[in-house]
């Protein structure tokens, strides 16, 4: 808004001329010009003083001695009017009338004034009610002014400036700085003052004391307050209680509590980190400088510190998405343009070889927890099954991978916990069918369902007369080339055995087969007679196929095994 500078209060002899040549001088009545200045004297030939007198098409103020006013704000009856350098009533147009008290705190230098066409300043009605603003529009924009006529500024609320630090907390409108004072329409950046910055968002720069952050004025001048979904120009912002655009992580549910789920299998009366009812309810918003909701997308941030404390101390980036209603999924699998993905309970997106657990029976895409190597260490008291699975890694190595199968083969063979591959950190979309996957730099064969409602989870018993154990092959290394491997069929478990093993405990010599040049070995019953009930030993190669029937198949330590209809007959070792 442009408006006219303040006028210079000295009276030229140049103006002094100009004025002359205006009045009309009457002997006995009308204007006079005496010591330099103007008077006007009344058909009694007294001098008038405190009243206005016309001449051409300009009104002038004679003061208190009789003298015409210059550059001079006037009070006359309860309204103001200015007169210029020249002594004429400024009408139509704006004023900077220096402030006595400035340099005092938050005192300007100078206040602003518009004087009306009649001449008089524009000011709030002293009947004014507390809520109404009286705003005024010249030319196009509304400003709002005291009941001296001084243009208002800031954050103003009951027709007065607010100063203090909480003000732009309480205010509804914003007036612009001391040189402008149109009231905020649209988006405006503020300087605020945050006393409580410490407790909303620790350690982002953001949230420190003094924060320069952006609001949304309404038509009606009115901050946009406490929505998360309000689209402007095609995109979605949110604005907290205070009319702040809200940036960064958001949820309308967060407290100042930040503790975590002793267990994410209990439910509390108020969720809490590490629960999918809590992260559920998290947005992201972008930086302080752009803010636009993040909906029905993929983003790559540092999670917030009431999201996950943890992984927010520690800085890394992690994938999230965020739906139609810009809410995180957690704890589900969601297919996303064609792809499935699954989401931890922070919300995260999972990628790599993980476990899920799911309802006993469930045949939907929700579950209840991720376990993973680089799951949170929550209270394993309340879960025995839930082990090995903190920092030090569940299933980081074959040997843990396998021994972490066994250790829950109840739950997998229900069916309840799932082996997934989801890609890498930077993919994430599930895998099916076969795959080769790096398990601590050692590639193993994996086989995962392409179909039903699991689809993805890793097949668990005979494919193809192949063993596989939560999608992982069951086979011989190269060095062995047959293995033979102890399956128990009700339990789902397997237990791989180094030949001189399998024949010192299962085995026995037979003394009609052995001579000088071999020995012949034969499983011996009452040595099997402990093993649980369904065990059966098979004998696989390096390709994990199930040997049916062989006559001789030589591993890497020259045993010979004989099987029939996949039952081993006898080992025979030359001599």
């Amino acid at each position: 808004m442009r408006k006219q500078t303040k006028l210079v209060a000295v009276l030229s002899t140049a103006a002094l001329l100009a004025i002359g040549a205006s009045m009309t001088s009457f002997a006995a009545q009308g204007w006079a010009e005496e010591d330099g200045t103007w008077v006007y004297y009344d058909k009694n030939g007294d001098k008038v003083s405190n009243n206005w007198k016309k001449s051409g098409d300009n009104w002038y103020w004679l003061d208190d001695n009789g003298e015409m006013a210059t550059d001079m704000l006037i009070e006359d009856d309860d309204n103001y009017y200015y007169v210029d350098a020249n002594g004429v009533m400024v009408r139509n147009q704006w004023v900077a009338i220096e402030n006595e008290d400035a340099g005092d705190e938050d005192e300007p230098d100078n206040y602003w004034y518009y004087f009306q066409a009649n001449g008089k300043a524009y000011k709030r009605s002293d009947n004014a009610g507390n809520d109404v603003i009286n705003a005024k529009v010249i030319n196009g924009k509304k400003y709002a002014f005291d009941t001296d006529g001084k243009m208002l500024y800031g954050w103003v609320k009951d027709g007065e400036r607010q100063t203090d630090d909480d003000a732009w907390k309480d205010c509804e409108y914003y007036f612009g700085d001391e040189n402008d004072g149109a009231m905020s329409i649209g988006w405006r950046l503020i300087n605020i003052t945050d006393d409580d910055a410490a407790d909303d968002q620790p350690g982002d720069e953001f949230w420190d004391e003094e924060q320069d952050r952006w609001f949304w004025f309404k038509s009606s001048g009115k901050k946009q307050r406490s929505k998360d979904g309000k689209s402007i120009n095609g995109k979605k912002y949110g604005f907290d209680q205070y009319g702040r655009m809200i940036a960064s992580w958001y949820s309308g549910d967060v407290t100042a509590t930040t503790s975590k789920a002793d267990t994410p299998f209990v439910q509390t009366a108020t969720p809490v980190q590490g629960q999918r009812e809590y992260s559920e309810e998290f947005m992201y918003f972008s930086d302080p400088e752009s803010g636009a909701r993040y909906t029905k997308g993929w983003f790559k941030v540092v999670p917030g510190y009431y999201l996950q404390e943890g992984k927010y101390n520690d800085g890394d980036e992690y994938w999230y998405y965020a739906d139609g209603n810009g809410n995180l999924y957690a704890n589900v699998i969601k297919t996303i343009k064609g792809k499935k993905y699954a989401f931890d309970q922070y919300g995260r997106m999972i990628s790599g070889l993980v476990f899920l657990e799911f309802e006993t029976g469930t045949e939907g895409t929700d579950f209840l927890m991720k376990y993973a190597d680089d799951a949170d260490p929550f209270n394993k008291a309340d879960k025995e099954d839930y082990k090995n699975n903190g920092d030090t890694g569940a299933y980081d190595t074959e040997d843990n991978f396998d021994d972490f199968v066994n250790d829950h083969a109840d739950l997998i063979s229900k069916d309840q916990l799932r082996c997934y591959y989801f890609g890498s950190s930077d993919d994430g979309a599930m895998k099916t069918g076969k795959q080769n996957i790096d398990i601590d730099g050692d590639t193993f064969a994996f086989r995962f369902r392409d179909s039903s409602s699991a689809k993805g989870a890793g097949i668990n018993g005979f494919k193809d007369d192949k063993l596989y154990l939560a999608g992982k092959l069951v086979k011989a290394d190269k060095d062995d080339k047959y293995k033979v491997i102890a399956y128990n069929e009700k339990e789902n478990t397997v237990t791989k055995l180094d030949t001189a093993e399998f024949l010192h405990d299962y085995c026995t010599e037979d003394p009609a087969a052995t001579n000088d040049d071999k020995t012949t070995w034969v499983i011996d019953a009452d040595k099997t007679a402990g093993l649980e009930e369904g065990t059966v030993f098979y004998v696989v190669n390096t390709s994990g196929t199930i040997v049916k029937s062989k006559s001789g198949a030589k591993d890497g330590e020259d045993y010979k095994f004989y099987v029939s209809g996949k039952k081993i007959d006898k080992i025979v070792l030359e001599d």
